[in-house]
This record gives C-alpha cells, structure tokens and sequence, in this order.
C-alpha cells in the first residue's frame, strides 16, 4: 500500500484494526485449514480411501483457485508475489497424482 501507520490512521481511525482483524482471522483459518490437512494425513490416508484424494483435490483447488481469483480481480499480478501460488499448486498437483493409485485403489 507504500503508506505508514499514521496515514491510515488519519483517513479513518477504524482502518488499522479493521486490517488487523482481517489479518488474524486470515491467519486463523490459515492455520485450521492446516491442522485439518495434516489430521486427514495423518489418520486418513489408508490404501483404498478415495475419498481423502477426493477431500485434498477439493481444498487444493478452493485454496489454489481463491488466492489467484483474488489476485486477478485486484489487478495484483506481480509474477513474484503470485510464485509461492504457482509453486504451491505445481506441488500440490504432483503429490495429488502420485497419491491418486494407492487413494483410489480398488482390490476388487
């Protein structure tokens, strides 16, 4: 935003504990989203259980999808800022295809 403190603080004495908030709240449902991943790894991912491939590919997506819509609709497209997105879904996408043969693995 290239401005200081007092500046927002001048143009409305709400804005910088309106950004604050926004910023913890961001933070908090950063961090849930996290611990429910790792949860879902951690006790979910059995040979045959599809639909933990199914439950990562949806969050990849709505994580992936939502920072870069954001991103567009504001016009921030900075190729540097956006990499840790592009470098995150590359992952996220490689991980989810090898993962698919031992998720979605069908004795029968």
């Amino acid at each position: 935003m290239h401005t200081d403190a007092a500046t927002l603080e001048a143009a409305n004495p709400h804005l910088l504990p309106f950004i604050a908030h926004d910023r913890a709240g961001f933070g908090g449902a950063l961090m849930a989203t996290a611990v429910a991943i790792i949860g879902l790894g951690l006790w979910g991912w059995r040979q045959g259980e599809a639909w933990v491939w199914w439950t990562l590919l949806g969050a990849a997506v709505a994580g992936s999808a939502s920072a870069l819509m954001i991103h567009f609709f504001v016009h921030y497209t900075a190729f540097i800022h956006l990499l840790p997105v592009y470098f995150g879904s590359a992952m996220l996408a490689l991980a989810l295809i090898l993962a698919r043969p031992y998720l979605a693995y069908r004795a029968d």
